[in-house]
């Protein structure tokens, strides 16, 4: 189960061209939105939000803040990134029904080393970087493991059926 972060929003009043000014001051621009919600202009710090993407990613739980707002529970939806710079630039957060199952792209991780791999009789080929994982938004893992220290021979693989997820989550 991935954790549970808490981030602090801003109403944001500066909207269209202008959010270049923001964007210069170290601000993001974001909007809040879901079902049920009516989309939210809001702002937050730039620097806090790139460290707070590099370490949890897409797939973590947020708990967004906003002064006069009720609290609410969201995913990452879309960011916008500069073409060159690879800057964000823009952030969608989406709103979401703890109690009604959602479908994530949860990314894989291999863990450990196939035997084959170190002597260098082998390349490991990873086909799929992402499963799609159903279930409810406090038990959506923040990322799949597959241990691949079985692999000792050619005609052994691991499926999507071979991996375990944690709680009620399943592969989609």
């Amino acid at each position: 189960m991935a954790e549970r972060v808490t981030l602090s929003l801003d109403p944001r009043t500066v909207i269209g061209k202008k959010v270049k000014t923001l964007r210069r001051k170290g601000v993001l621009p974001a909007t809040v939105y879901g079902k049920g919600v009516e989309p939210i202009s809001v702002q937050l710090d730039a620097r806090a939000f790139n460290d707070l993407y590099r370490k949890k990613g897409r797939t973590t739980l947020l708990d967004l803040q906003t002064p006069g707002q009720p609290m609410l529970s969201a995913f990452i939806h879309v960011l916008q990134r500069h073409p060159v710079s690879r800057d964000i630039l823009h952030v969608d957060f989406r709103v979401v029904d703890l109690l009604i199952e959602i479908v994530v792209a949860v990314p894989v991780h291999v863990v450990g080393e196939s035997p084959l791999v170190a002597r260098g009789d082998a390349l490991l080929n990873v086909v799929h970087n992402t499963l799609n994982v159903r279930a409810l938004p406090t038990d959506v893992p923040s990322a799949v493991n597959v241990d691949v220290s079985a692999l000792d021979s050619f005609e052994k693989t691991i499926h999507v059926s071979d991996v375990t997820l944690p709680g009620k989550a399943t592969v989609e």
